[in-house]
Order: structure tokens, then sequence, then C-alpha cells
């Protein structure tokens, strides 16, 4: 009989299958990886929970990981596209600032930040 726990949720499984084949799997609870148990001792206290019908079918918790770690990698995907394009206008200037559009920028900045403390 192998044993698993979930720390994050207080979650024990056991299974009659190897060892192995759940080294990697994950709780069907919170998404968090299953730890391999040393001494049964160490489950006291924690709930039975069963494993998933399909072990080929990634989990509900695992899922939502993956999909907010594609979303922040998009996002900053996006924003360093958006520094280099921003580096390369400032390059094409020849790297400095003109004077009107600097100071026509700032008074929009101020104008927008007056609009922001009057809401």
């Amino acid at each position: 009989m192998t044993y698993f726990k979930c720390v994050t949720c207080k979650a024990r499984l056991y299974s009659a299958a190897s060892p192995n084949s759940l080294v990697r799997d994950l709780c069907p609870g919170c998404g968090a990886m299953l730890e391999p148990v040393g001494e049964l001792a160490e489950l006291v206290g924690y709930r039975s929970i069963e494993l998933r019908d399909d072990p080929a079918k990634p989990q509900a918790g695992h899922g939502v990981v993956i999909d907010r770690f594609a979303e922040v990698l998009a996002g900053r995907r996006a924003r360093s596209a958006q520094a280099a394009l921003d580096a390369e206008r400032w390059l094409d200037d020849g790297g400095s600032f003109n004077g009107p559009a600097a100071a026509s920028a700032a008074v929009l900045a101020t104008i927008r930040t007056q609009a922001k403390a009057e809401t």
C-alpha cells in the first residue's frame, strides 16, 4: 500500500498502485503536489480523499494554476514588447527628448493627475 498526503489541505490518499505511478500526481482539492508519506503517524488528523477517475485527464486545480501562469506570462511578454517598442522609438528620435513634445506630454500628465484627484 502506498500513502500520499497533501499538506496544504490536510488530505491523505492511499493506493494499491505502484509508488512511482502517483509521484507526480496532484491533490484533487487544491492542486498542490502530493507528497509521499514516510510513516503512517504523519497521516493522523488528515481526511481521506479519492483518486480521480481518469489519470490522463488534467485536474481542475492543476488546470487553474497552468491557466493563471499562462496569463501572467502573456502579460509579461506584452509589457516587454511595449518596452522594446518604446526603446526603439526613443532611439529613432536620436536618443534625446524633443522639447515641445516633452512639454506637451508633461501638461497632459498633470491634467490627468488632477482629474483623477477630483474623482
